[in-house]
Formats: structure tokens, C-alpha cells, sequence
């Protein structure tokens, strides 16, 4: 029975720290579903896109390749491209997890978002049932507000369902320009990325590549002049 407390002591107060995470999420999966199902794809595979795919940018990239009807090959590869960055957070996360099965740790892996990870990183010891607290109210907000937000954007007018759209594009910004103030590696990285984005949608021959290529070949050509321009000190990365 002490055991069993303890457990419920520590999800308890992992699911406090998500909280205000929950509330954030809520409002942005929303908005993402409005205008899924504004630009064509059917409610419950909105839903669905979100029930197996917790992330923002990932699911964005994904729902207008599949509204595009990119073959899955190229939707496949994009996500994961977008997505490949949550594996360097599992590995890193797993330094800091109690000892448990390989098994509990995969499961885990799938509430692993950025906002999720910072304040995981702040644990010095990190307790599944904490993580799992920790995630589980994101998770909730995340799909309830896409079940909301696909129920009403299968009734709302189009030209509503647009506006409520550009919120989306409003939080990767919001989350974007503070961290373009503080690192002029990001910011580097950042204006790359637009600009061969653009070039590859504007110039001739150029833009014949397919949109999920496009933005697999600007992220990784930006991802790799950065890391090449702003090489990480042995000292950070021994830590």
C-alpha cells in the first residue's frame, strides 16, 4: 500500500507540473484542427493524426502533405525528419530515469514533447510515474482540444476556419524569435532554412520538387551548415 502511495504521489505531482503544458496545448491543437478539417481531411482521421503523432510541427507537415496527396513515402520521410530530434531528447532522458524495463521506457518515449523535456531535464532523478504524470496531461489537452477543434471546423464557415489557421503559424513563431534574440547559431539556421524553403518554391525547375522533399532538403542542408558554422564545445557535450 506504501508503495502504491508513493507511486500516486509521484504521477500526482508530475501531472501538476503539466498542467499549465495542458492548458497551453489545448488552445494551438485547436486551432490545427480547425484547419485541417477546413482544408478537407475528415475529423476522425484529424483525431487520429493526433492520438499517434504528439507533436505540432510533425502533424502540421504531415496533415498538408496529406491534404497535398504527397505519396506516403514522402510524408513518411518528412515527419520523420521534423521528428527526429525527439529521439536525441528519449536518449538523453534516459540518463535521468530511474532504473526500469526497456519496455516502460519506449512507452514513455511517445509523451516526449520540447516543453515536456525542459522540465523533465530540471530532475535530477527522474521517476517513470513522475514522466507519466508529467506527460499525460498534455496528452489529454493535446487531443481534446484536436477532437474540439475537428468537430467545430466541420461546421464553421471557411473563411473562419482559415483565421483560426494562422494561429498555428503564430506559435512557431512565437516559440521561434525568442530564441533567435538569444543564439545567432538558431538565428543562422533559421534565416537558411526560409530562404532555401523560398528558393524552392519560387525558382524554376527547383520548385518541381516535391513540397515534402523541399522541406527535408532545407532542413537538413540548414541543420548541417549549423552544426558545421556552430560546432558544440567538448565541454557541453561531455556534460
Amino acid at each position: 500500500m506504501q508503495k502504491s502511495n508513493s507511486r500516486r504521489a509521484r504521477f500526482t505531482a508530475g501531472f501538476r507540473c503539466g498542467a499549465p503544458i495542458m492548458l497551453g496545448y489545448a488552445p494551438v491543437a485547436f486551432a490545427f484542427a480547425v484547419g485541417a478539417v477546413g482544408s478537407g481531411l475528415p475529423w476522425w482521421i484529424v483525431v487520429l493524426i493526433s492520438l499517434t503523432n504528439f507533436t505540432s510541427a510533425g502533424q502540421k507537415a504531415g496533415a498538408d502533405l496529406m491534404i497535398s496527396c504527397a505519396p506516403l513515402s514522402e510524408i513518411g520521410a518528412a515527419v520523420f525528419v521534423i521528428n527526429i530530434r525527439y529521439i536525441l531528447m528519449s536518449l538523453s532522458l534516459t540518463q535521468r530515469m530511474l532504473k526500469m524495463p526497456l519496455v516502460k521506457k519506449l512507452t514513455l518515449a511517445n509523451g516526449v514533447t520540447d516543453e515536456i523535456y525542459f522540465l523533465s531535464m530540471k530532475q535530477d532523478r527522474l521517476s517513470g510515474w513522475f514522466f507519466a504524470g508529467l506527460s499525460v496531461g498534455p496528452y489529454v489537452g493535446w487531443v481534446g482540444g484536436t477532437l474540439c477543434g475537428a468537430l467545430a471546423g466541420a461546421v464553421l464557415p471557411a473563411s473562419l476556419s482559415s483565421a483560426l489557421g494562422i494561429a498555428l503559424f503564430a506559435m512557431f513563431i512565437a516559440i521561434i524569435i525568442p530564441e533567435i534574440k538569444k543564439s545567432r547559431a538558431v538565428a543562422v539556421v533559421c534565416v537558411l532554412a526560409a530562404g532555401l524553403s523560398a528558393l524552392l518554391y519560387y525558382v524554376p525547375v527547383l520548385n518541381a520538387i516535391p513540397s515534402g522533399w523541399a522541406l527535408i532538403i532545407a532542413a537538413v542542408i540548414a541543420a548541417a551548415v549549423g552544426a558545421w558554422l556552430f560546432p558544440m564545445p567538448d565541454e557541453e557535450v561531455a556534460a
